[in-house]
């Protein structure tokens, strides 16, 4: 049997990948049938690109990835940098000044490189674990010229409620924000996102709207949920995710995955 659709966007964590960093059971075999049937299939995730890159490998993904909530696209094996959307300058000095009000941890993304003004061991452990290189710096505003990928922030729950408000009165037309959970946001160019970065890749491949999937769990899966032909929420996704999807499987993010590959699929189970 043909199927209607050609590329398929997963999201990482809470899709393909558990709590503890894993990738779920059945989701390679998963994989492995959409591309046996001629699917493109990419992922769509907040996660930077190397730590990106080790599962679309683990996968046996070979797409142009969706990183960085859709600020970047970029070809596997680090290839060719597709879509990058960057924040200017300016805007980079409006966040980096309003987190550091807050006196909450920040994070500055430049060219694959994590910079920090004060290294805490959980970064050093993140950075380890994915490959990615850390940096100290005295001031992150230094980086503002050099067009960070995103900033992001950590800490207590009711600070960074609080930081993402005041983010959105001060800058929040011009710059996209996401509380990725509730101790960390990020803030990105206000034209990435999921759904930008999913239709730039449609359009790269020659693949109509009507023609692409998207399969995720969070808020910042919303944009690409709406923007594909097929939208498709897994695991406890919150109400407004369910809301943006066509597909709901409400339930566990594994067994909702499989269910939901194998509806795409036209069967009931894998």
């Amino acid at each position: 049997m043909a199927l209607e659709y050609r590329l398929v966007a997963l999201d990482l964590d809470g899709t393909v990948v558990n709590r503890d960093g894993a990738i779920v059971s059945g989701a390679r075999e998963a994989v492995q049938h959409l591309l046996a049937r001629g699917l493109t299939v990419t992922l769509a995730t907040g996660r930077m690109y190397q730590p990106s890159n080790r599962f679309a490998r683990e996968l046996g993904i070979s797409a142009p990835l969706i990183c960085h909530q859709g600020a970047l696209v970029r070809e596997t094996a680090y290839g060719e940098v597709l879509w990058h959307m960057p924040l200017p300058a300016h805007l980079a000095l409006r966040a980096i000044a309003v987190i550091r009000e807050e006196a909450v941890h920040q994070y500055v993304y430049v060219d694959d490189v994590i910079y920090v003004e004060e290294r805490w061991e959980d970064d050093l452990r993140y950075a380890q674990h994915n490959g990615v290189e850390l940096r100290l710096v005295d001031d992150l505003a230094v980086l503002a010229e050099r067009h960070p990928t995103e900033i992001a922030a950590r800490g207590e729950a009711a600070d960074i409620d609080l930081l993402v408000a005041r983010i959105r009165a001060a800058i929040g037309t011009e710059v996209m924000v996401n509380k990725v959970h509730a101790s960390f946001c990020e803030i990105a160019h206000v034209m990435s996102g999921k759904g930008n970065a999913l239709k730039y890749l449609a359009e790269r491949l020659g693949i109509p709207q009507s023609q692409t999937v998207a399969i995720g769990d969070s808020h910042n899966d919303i944009s690409m949920l709406e923007w594909a032909g097929l939208g498709i929420a897994v695991g406890n996704a919150p109400a407004e995710v369910r809301a943006s999807a066509d597909w709901v499987f409400d339930c566990g993010a594994e067994e909702g995955f499989r269910q939901a590959i194998g509806q795409l699929l036209g069967r009931h189970e894998l």
